[in-house]
């Protein structure tokens, strides 16, 4: 790869761009501080990692906005200080001075430095990261220990949740963004091709993984790991088996299908990718179920633009799925870059499978953001999945809102794929 085809580093004027949000949104609710939470390094998918955006640094940090002040950043560690000097010895670009950095990321040692602040013994904090951010913290992503230390030391401080404002301003990607999510999304294609090429009779699952993971990281990007499933059926989603439990990865057969979600990551900024392959002559139910989500996929496409409400996105896109009778398992549609709205519809899941009776209790996810007008510059994941019986196929990639389509940022995932045999 030439290096000209790779992003320049976020410049100043970007950080200040982004400043500038945070001090809106403090403005827009009569904020004296907004606190960002950032969850620790490798928890991924999905991490909440809402510091990044405003550092440009290492992950698992506490932001803190005051007045029109720069913000101070409370790291988890005295590592991230040995790499803020790394990077200043060679160099590097940086958005935060020495003077911004301190270490202990605890509620109690947040609230002295809000104490050293001088701030208002009543003041509101905006906090990001008390809110629920699907698909994994439906409770917010704060611990309850920091916001409990912290009321301790300052009783009479109110917390304000406001992701939500945030997300609003923040999933309209400027020019910089966008071009370093294009990267990754060309990143995420390659590591699809490397999937199908890999899921042949022979390999296993962790030869799949392998493969992906390794086209990732030798283009210069980043992925923390891969959801797969394979077999002539598969109906479950999420890490492949033999990464939690302690048995052998499956070996791929002729006949299998073989299911990806593979996560493409360039500084922080995330492409999604649902690559399929079909392995030989797979099942009738398979190809018709590729099928009805590609329809999904296209109709998606056409309704990604600038003024449409983001439920009417999720309501158009599984028409085709309501009227094939099928059922699926993971969102049709969630945003990235930063995640927010989630579609899952009312089409059936799970619970629709007779096996599903033995189990005690099943609840469907929350479809939250349904009321978001999109606007050009949000980033989508497209995931349009259907199954028929024990039979899954699932395809997509990531796509850009447009003033009159969907802008679509890769290709090859968006439709079943055929293993070389």
């Amino acid at each position: 790869m030439k290096n000209t085809m790779i992003p320049n580093t976020f410049s100043i004027n970007e950080r200040d761009r982004r400043w500038n949000l945070a001090r809106q949104i403090m403005q827009a609710n009569d904020l004296e501080v907004l606190m960002v939470y950032g969850d620790r390094e490798s928890a991924a998918p999905a991490p909440f990692c809402i510091d990044h955006y405003f550092t440009n640094d290492r992950l698992g940090a506490v932001v803190l906005f005051h007045l029109d002040k720069p913000p101070v950043v409370v790291t988890f560690a005295p590592m991230m200080v040995a790499d803020h000097m790394q990077a200043a010895m060679r160099g590097d670009l940086q958005w935060i001075s020495p003077e911004q950095i301190v270490v202990g990321k605890t509620g109690r040692n947040i609230a002295q430095i809000l104490i050293d602040l001088d701030i208002s013994s009543n003041a509101k904090i905006g906090v990001i990261g008390l809110e629920p951010y699907p698909p994994f913290y439906f409770d917010g992503a704060m611990p309850f220990n920091t916001l409990t230390e912290i009321k301790k030391r300052l009783p009479n401080i109110h917390f304000v949740p406001v992701y939500k404002q945030f997300f609003q301003l923040a999933s309209v990607k400027s020019e910089e963004e966008l071009a370093h999510i294009r990267h990754a999304a060309m990143i995420g294609e390659a590591m699809s091709e490397a999937m199908r090429a890999t899921a042949i009779p022979g390999n296993t699952e962790a030869d799949i993984a392998a493969a992906v993971t390794s086209t990732c990281l030798s283009m210069g990007g980043f992925t923390a790991e891969i959801l797969m499933g394979s077999g002539p059926e598969y109906i479950g989603w999420g890490q492949p088996a033999w990464q939690y439990r302690s048995q052998k990865p499956r070996e791929i057969q002729e006949g299998d299908i073989v299911l990806t979600e593979i996560f493409a990551l360039y500084g922080m900024y995330e492409t999604q990718h649902q690559a399929a392959v079909a392995v030989g002559k797979v099942h009738p139910n398979v190809e018709r179920a590729a099928e009805v989500a590609r329809e999904c996929y296209e109709i998606g496409i056409e309704y990604l633009k600038e003024g449409v409400t983001f439920g009417e996105v999720v309501d158009k896109m599984e028409q085709p799925l309501l009227k094939s009778k099928g059922w699926h398992v993971h969102p049709l549609i969630h945003s990235i870059n930063p995640y927010g709205p989630i579609g899952f519809g009312t089409a059936p899941g799970i619970e629709s499978l007779p096996i599903a009776q033995k189990y005690r209790q099943l609840e469907r996810l929350p479809n939250p953001g349904r009321e978001l007008v999109l606007k050009a510059g949000m980033t989508f994941a497209f995931e349009p999945n259907c199954a028929f019986g024990y039979h899954l196929c699932n395809l997509g990639g990531t796509v850009v809102v447009g003033k009159e389509k969907g802008i679509e940022l890769n290709t090859n995932s968006t439709y079943l794929m055929r293993a070389d045999i």
